[in-house]
Protein backbone atom coordinates (compact mmCIF):
# COMPACT_ATOMS: atom_id res chain seq x y z
CA UNK A 1 0.00 0.00 0.00
CA UNK A 2 2.84 2.53 0.24
CA UNK A 3 2.71 2.69 -3.55
CA UNK A 4 -1.01 2.64 -4.22
CA UNK A 5 -2.27 4.82 -1.37
CA UNK A 6 -4.97 2.31 -0.41
CA UNK A 7 -4.72 -0.26 2.36
CA UNK A 8 -6.09 -1.71 5.59
CA UNK A 9 -4.16 -1.18 8.82
CA UNK A 10 -5.23 -2.79 12.06
CA UNK A 11 -3.96 -2.07 15.59
CA UNK A 12 -4.92 -2.92 19.14
CA UNK A 13 -7.47 -0.68 20.87
CA UNK A 14 -5.27 -0.54 23.99
CA UNK A 15 -4.92 2.00 26.77
CA UNK A 16 -2.75 4.94 25.80
CA UNK A 17 -1.36 8.27 26.96
CA UNK A 18 -2.58 10.63 29.61
CA UNK A 19 -4.15 14.04 29.52
CA UNK A 20 -4.73 15.65 32.89
CA UNK A 21 -4.54 12.12 34.42
CA UNK A 22 -7.18 10.78 31.98
CA UNK A 23 -6.18 7.63 30.10
CA UNK A 24 -7.51 7.10 26.61
CA UNK A 25 -8.07 4.22 24.20
CA UNK A 26 -6.23 3.99 20.90
CA UNK A 27 -8.79 4.38 18.09
CA UNK A 28 -8.78 5.62 14.56
CA UNK A 29 -9.76 9.26 14.30
CA UNK A 30 -13.06 8.24 12.75
CA UNK A 31 -13.83 5.80 15.61
CA UNK A 32 -13.01 8.49 18.16
CA UNK A 33 -15.32 10.94 16.44
CA UNK A 34 -18.13 8.39 16.28
CA UNK A 35 -17.71 7.73 20.02
CA UNK A 36 -17.91 11.47 20.76
CA UNK A 37 -14.45 11.24 22.24
CA UNK A 38 -11.59 13.71 22.35
CA UNK A 39 -8.27 12.85 20.73
CA UNK A 40 -5.40 13.93 22.96
CA UNK A 41 -2.32 12.51 21.23
CA UNK A 42 -1.27 10.05 18.54
CA UNK A 43 -0.82 6.31 19.11
CA UNK A 44 -0.08 3.14 17.13
CA UNK A 45 2.96 4.76 15.51
CA UNK A 46 0.90 7.78 14.50
CA UNK A 47 -1.84 5.78 12.78
CA UNK A 48 -4.35 6.14 15.62
CA UNK A 49 -5.40 8.77 18.14
CA UNK A 50 -5.52 8.45 21.91
CA UNK A 51 -9.24 8.96 22.49
CA UNK A 52 -10.63 10.03 25.89
CA UNK A 53 -14.30 9.11 26.34
CA UNK A 54 -16.34 11.19 28.79
CA UNK A 55 -20.03 10.85 29.61
CA UNK A 56 -22.32 12.75 31.96
CA UNK A 57 -25.90 12.71 33.26
CA UNK A 58 -28.42 10.63 31.29
CA UNK A 59 -25.85 9.01 29.02
CA UNK A 60 -24.83 5.42 28.31
CA UNK A 61 -21.55 3.82 27.30
CA UNK A 62 -20.63 0.44 25.83
CA UNK A 63 -16.98 1.48 25.56
CA UNK A 64 -14.15 0.42 27.84
CA UNK A 65 -12.23 3.06 29.78
CA UNK A 66 -15.07 5.60 30.02
CA UNK A 67 -15.19 8.56 32.43
CA UNK A 68 -18.44 9.57 34.12
CA UNK A 69 -18.14 13.24 35.08
CA UNK A 70 -20.40 15.75 36.79
CA UNK A 71 -21.77 18.56 34.60
CA UNK A 72 -19.13 21.26 34.28
CA UNK A 73 -16.43 19.20 35.98
CA UNK A 74 -14.05 20.20 37.60
CA UNK A 75 -16.33 23.06 38.65
CA UNK A 76 -18.69 22.33 41.56
CA UNK A 77 -22.15 21.00 40.74
CA UNK A 78 -24.84 22.65 42.87
CA UNK A 79 -28.14 21.54 41.31
CA UNK A 80 -30.75 19.35 42.97
CA UNK A 81 -31.09 16.36 40.67
CA UNK A 82 -30.68 12.66 39.94
CA UNK A 83 -27.75 12.12 37.61
CA UNK A 84 -27.50 8.62 36.13
CA UNK A 85 -24.92 6.91 33.93
CA UNK A 86 -25.50 3.46 32.41
CA UNK A 87 -22.74 0.92 31.72
CA UNK A 88 -23.36 -1.75 29.09
CA UNK A 89 -21.01 -4.61 28.25
CA UNK A 90 -18.47 -4.01 25.47
CA UNK A 91 -18.98 -7.60 24.34
CA UNK A 92 -20.09 -11.02 25.59
CA UNK A 93 -16.62 -11.77 26.98
CA UNK A 94 -16.92 -9.08 29.69
CA UNK A 95 -17.74 -10.18 33.27
CA UNK A 96 -16.77 -7.32 35.58
CA UNK A 97 -16.18 -3.59 35.94
CA UNK A 98 -13.65 -1.69 38.01
CA UNK A 99 -14.92 1.71 39.11
CA UNK A 100 -12.22 4.20 40.14
CA UNK A 101 -13.32 7.31 42.02
CA UNK A 102 -10.65 9.67 40.70
CA UNK A 103 -12.65 12.47 42.30
CA UNK A 104 -15.85 12.15 44.33
CA UNK A 105 -16.91 14.90 46.70
CA UNK A 106 -20.50 14.81 47.96
CA UNK A 107 -22.24 16.07 51.11
CA UNK A 108 -21.30 14.30 54.33
CA UNK A 109 -23.66 11.78 55.98
CA UNK A 110 -25.84 13.02 58.83
CA UNK A 111 -25.18 12.41 62.54
CA UNK A 112 -26.70 8.95 62.12
CA UNK A 113 -24.11 8.10 59.45
CA UNK A 114 -26.80 8.02 56.75
CA UNK A 115 -26.42 9.60 53.30
CA UNK A 116 -29.48 11.86 53.44
CA UNK A 117 -28.31 14.96 51.53
CA UNK A 118 -26.25 13.53 48.67
CA UNK A 119 -25.82 9.87 47.77
CA UNK A 120 -24.27 7.58 45.16
CA UNK A 121 -26.07 4.32 44.37
CA UNK A 122 -24.88 1.55 42.03
CA UNK A 123 -27.52 -0.90 40.80
CA UNK A 124 -27.89 -3.72 38.29
CA UNK A 125 -24.77 -5.66 39.24
CA UNK A 126 -24.52 -9.17 40.65
CA UNK A 127 -24.11 -7.94 44.26
CA UNK A 128 -25.44 -5.16 46.47
CA UNK A 129 -23.18 -2.09 46.73
CA UNK A 130 -23.48 0.03 49.90
CA UNK A 131 -24.76 3.59 49.49
CA UNK A 132 -21.88 6.07 49.29
CA UNK A 133 -21.54 9.77 50.13
CA UNK A 134 -18.92 12.19 51.40
CA UNK A 135 -15.38 11.84 50.04
CA UNK A 136 -14.29 8.67 48.24
CA UNK A 137 -11.60 10.18 46.02
CA UNK A 138 -8.75 7.78 45.28
CA UNK A 139 -10.71 4.62 46.10
CA UNK A 140 -12.12 1.92 43.84
CA UNK A 141 -14.67 -0.90 43.74
CA UNK A 142 -15.20 -4.03 41.64
CA UNK A 143 -18.59 -5.29 40.53
CA UNK A 144 -19.61 -8.32 38.46
CA UNK A 145 -22.20 -7.95 35.73
CA UNK A 146 -25.46 -9.81 36.36
CA UNK A 147 -25.67 -11.58 33.01
CA UNK A 148 -26.29 -8.97 30.33
CA UNK A 149 -28.04 -6.53 32.67
CA UNK A 150 -26.69 -2.98 32.53
CA UNK A 151 -25.06 -1.40 35.58
CA UNK A 152 -26.28 2.08 36.54
CA UNK A 153 -24.50 4.68 38.66
CA UNK A 154 -26.97 7.19 40.09
CA UNK A 155 -25.90 10.27 42.03
CA UNK A 156 -28.50 12.23 43.97
CA UNK A 157 -27.57 15.81 44.85
CA UNK A 158 -29.42 18.52 46.76
CA UNK A 159 -29.69 22.21 45.97
CA UNK A 160 -27.22 24.35 47.85
CA UNK A 161 -24.65 21.61 48.32
CA UNK A 162 -21.44 21.59 46.33
CA UNK A 163 -20.32 18.33 44.72
CA UNK A 164 -18.17 17.07 41.87
CA UNK A 165 -17.10 13.73 40.47
CA UNK A 166 -14.86 12.11 37.90
CA UNK A 167 -15.36 8.33 37.86
CA UNK A 168 -13.42 5.96 35.60
CA UNK A 169 -15.14 2.76 34.47
CA UNK A 170 -12.97 -0.05 33.10
CA UNK A 171 -14.50 -3.28 31.81
CA UNK A 172 -12.75 -6.56 32.66
CA UNK A 173 -12.86 -9.72 30.56
CA UNK A 174 -13.99 -13.00 32.11
CA UNK A 175 -10.57 -14.58 31.45
CA UNK A 176 -8.52 -11.58 32.58
CA UNK A 177 -5.91 -12.49 35.24
CA UNK A 178 -6.58 -9.17 36.99
CA UNK A 179 -10.26 -9.93 37.50
CA UNK A 180 -11.23 -9.62 41.17
CA UNK A 181 -12.66 -12.71 42.93
CA UNK A 182 -16.44 -12.57 43.24
CA UNK A 183 -17.55 -10.97 46.51
CA UNK A 184 -14.59 -8.60 46.76
CA UNK A 185 -15.75 -5.00 46.68
CA UNK A 186 -12.13 -3.86 46.71
CA UNK A 187 -9.15 -5.80 45.38
CA UNK A 188 -5.46 -5.05 45.87
CA UNK A 189 -2.56 -6.77 44.10
CA UNK A 190 0.43 -4.90 45.60
CA UNK A 191 2.79 -6.40 48.18
CA UNK A 192 1.96 -3.47 50.45
CA UNK A 193 -0.75 -0.82 50.32
CA UNK A 194 -3.06 1.29 52.46
CA UNK A 195 -6.77 0.48 52.71
CA UNK A 196 -9.24 3.10 53.93
CA UNK A 197 -12.92 2.89 54.78
CA UNK A 198 -15.46 4.78 52.72
CA UNK A 199 -15.41 8.51 53.50
CA UNK A 200 -12.29 8.28 55.64
CA UNK A 201 -10.91 11.82 55.66
CA UNK A 202 -7.28 12.65 55.09
CA UNK A 203 -7.16 15.91 57.07
CA UNK A 204 -5.08 16.20 60.23
CA UNK A 205 -8.04 16.50 62.59
CA UNK A 206 -10.91 14.07 63.08
CA UNK A 207 -13.61 16.61 62.30
CA UNK A 208 -15.16 17.01 58.88
CA UNK A 209 -15.80 13.39 57.87
CA UNK A 210 -17.54 10.51 59.59
CA UNK A 211 -18.11 6.79 59.25
CA UNK A 212 -21.02 5.72 57.03
CA UNK A 213 -23.74 3.43 58.40
CA UNK A 214 -24.93 0.16 56.84
CA UNK A 215 -21.67 -0.97 55.29
CA UNK A 216 -20.86 -4.66 54.80
CA UNK A 217 -18.22 -5.60 52.25
CA UNK A 218 -14.97 -7.47 51.66
CA UNK A 219 -11.51 -6.10 50.91
CA UNK A 220 -9.36 -8.75 49.19
CA UNK A 221 -5.61 -8.90 48.65
CA UNK A 222 -4.11 -11.09 45.92
CA UNK A 223 -1.54 -13.41 47.49
CA UNK A 224 1.76 -12.91 45.66
CA UNK A 225 3.86 -15.96 44.70
CA UNK A 226 6.24 -16.83 47.54
CA UNK A 227 4.17 -14.98 50.16
CA UNK A 228 2.10 -16.86 52.74
CA UNK A 229 0.91 -14.31 55.29
CA UNK A 230 -0.30 -10.76 55.65
CA UNK A 231 0.26 -8.13 58.35
CA UNK A 232 -2.31 -5.45 59.10
CA UNK A 233 -1.28 -2.31 61.00
CA UNK A 234 -2.90 1.01 61.87
CA UNK A 235 -1.63 3.77 59.60
CA UNK A 236 0.25 6.67 61.16
CA UNK A 237 -1.91 9.20 62.98
CA UNK A 238 -4.25 9.45 65.96
CA UNK A 239 -7.49 9.09 64.01
CA UNK A 240 -6.63 6.26 61.62
CA UNK A 241 -8.76 3.71 63.48
CA UNK A 242 -11.86 5.27 65.03
CA UNK A 243 -14.54 2.67 64.36
CA UNK A 244 -16.70 2.39 67.50
CA UNK A 245 -17.22 4.06 70.91
CA UNK A 246 -16.69 7.77 71.61
CA UNK A 247 -13.65 9.13 69.81
CA UNK A 248 -13.83 12.45 71.68
CA UNK A 249 -13.66 10.70 75.06
CA UNK A 250 -10.66 8.57 74.09
CA UNK A 251 -8.95 11.64 72.69
CA UNK A 252 -9.48 13.52 75.96
CA UNK A 253 -8.08 10.68 78.08
CA UNK A 254 -5.10 10.12 75.77
CA UNK A 255 -6.22 6.55 75.04
CA UNK A 256 -6.89 7.05 71.34
CA UNK A 257 -4.65 4.99 69.01
CA UNK A 258 -3.37 2.92 71.97
CA UNK A 259 -3.99 -0.63 73.15
CA UNK A 260 -6.33 0.79 75.81
CA UNK A 261 -8.73 2.02 73.12
CA UNK A 262 -8.39 -1.15 71.04
CA UNK A 263 -11.30 -3.61 71.42
CA UNK A 264 -11.78 -7.16 70.13
CA UNK A 265 -14.27 -10.01 70.14
CA UNK A 266 -17.54 -9.66 72.04
CA UNK A 267 -16.84 -5.94 72.54
CA UNK A 268 -17.38 -5.47 68.80
CA UNK A 269 -21.09 -5.87 68.04
CA UNK A 270 -21.99 -2.79 65.98
CA UNK A 271 -19.08 -1.52 63.87
CA UNK A 272 -15.91 -3.54 63.31
CA UNK A 273 -13.46 -5.13 60.88
CA UNK A 274 -12.94 -8.88 60.58
CA UNK A 275 -9.52 -10.51 60.02
CA UNK A 276 -9.67 -14.34 60.06
CA UNK A 277 -7.00 -16.27 61.98
CA UNK A 278 -5.38 -13.18 63.46
CA UNK A 279 -2.35 -13.41 65.76
CA UNK A 280 -0.51 -10.55 67.43
CA UNK A 281 2.88 -9.51 66.10
CA UNK A 282 4.57 -11.36 69.00
CA UNK A 283 2.92 -14.61 67.93
CA UNK A 284 0.15 -14.70 70.54
CA UNK A 285 -3.25 -15.86 69.29
CA UNK A 286 -5.85 -13.08 69.33
CA UNK A 287 -8.75 -15.49 70.06
CA UNK A 288 -11.07 -13.36 67.94
CA UNK A 289 -11.39 -12.11 64.40
CA UNK A 290 -13.26 -8.88 65.26
CA UNK A 291 -11.55 -5.53 65.89
CA UNK A 292 -13.15 -2.22 66.83
CA UNK A 293 -12.76 0.76 69.18
CA UNK A 294 -10.37 3.68 68.72
CA UNK A 295 -7.12 1.81 68.26
CA UNK A 296 -5.89 -1.19 66.28
CA UNK A 297 -3.17 -3.67 67.29
CA UNK A 298 -0.76 -4.88 64.62
CA UNK A 299 -1.82 -8.42 63.66
CA UNK A 300 -0.73 -11.14 61.24
CA UNK A 301 -2.90 -13.68 59.46
CA UNK A 302 -2.00 -16.80 57.50
CA UNK A 303 -5.63 -17.51 56.63
CA UNK A 304 -6.26 -17.69 52.88
CA UNK A 305 -7.48 -15.98 50.83
CA UNK A 306 -6.39 -12.65 52.32
CA UNK A 307 -9.65 -10.87 53.18
CA UNK A 308 -10.63 -8.03 55.51
CA UNK A 309 -14.37 -7.58 56.06
CA UNK A 310 -15.88 -4.20 56.98
CA UNK A 311 -19.16 -4.00 58.94
CA UNK A 312 -21.09 -1.00 60.27
CA UNK A 313 -24.61 -1.13 61.67
CA UNK A 314 -27.60 1.09 60.92
CA UNK A 315 -26.63 4.08 63.07
CA UNK A 316 -23.63 6.02 64.33
CA UNK A 317 -25.46 8.11 66.94
CA UNK A 318 -23.59 6.77 69.98
CA UNK A 319 -20.27 6.46 68.18
CA UNK A 320 -19.43 10.13 68.43
CA UNK A 321 -16.67 11.46 66.20
CA UNK A 322 -15.80 8.21 64.45
CA UNK A 323 -14.13 8.56 61.05
CA UNK A 324 -13.55 4.93 60.09
CA UNK A 325 -10.12 3.47 59.43
CA UNK A 326 -6.88 3.58 57.50
CA UNK A 327 -4.95 0.30 57.69
CA UNK A 328 -1.71 -0.62 55.95
CA UNK A 329 -1.10 -4.22 54.93
CA UNK A 330 2.21 -5.90 54.10
CA UNK A 331 2.48 -9.39 52.66
CA UNK A 332 4.85 -11.78 54.48
CA UNK A 333 7.19 -14.13 52.65
CA UNK A 334 6.82 -17.87 53.06
CA UNK A 335 9.42 -19.43 55.33
CA UNK A 336 12.48 -20.34 53.28
CA UNK A 337 11.22 -18.59 50.13
CA UNK A 338 13.95 -17.47 47.75
CA UNK A 339 12.88 -14.27 46.04
CA UNK A 340 14.83 -11.68 44.09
Amino acid sequence: FPFFGVGLVRFENGICGENNTLEGTCYTRRQCSQANGVGTSSCASGIGVCCVIQRTCGETSTLNNTYFVSPGFPNAYTDSSLCSFTIQKCNSGICQVRIDFLALSLAQPDDNGTCTTDALLITGGASVIPVICGDKSGQHIYLDFNGNTSITITISTSAGTSGAWNIKVAQIACNCPNRAPSGCLQYYTELSATVTSCNFGTSGSQTGTRQIANQNYGVCVAMAPGYCGIQWAQSAGLYTFTVSNNTYTDLGTGAIATSTASLIGSNCTTDFVVIPGAIYANGTLVNSDRFCGNGFPTVISYSKPFVLTVVTNANEVNDTGNRGFSLTYTQIRCSGALLG
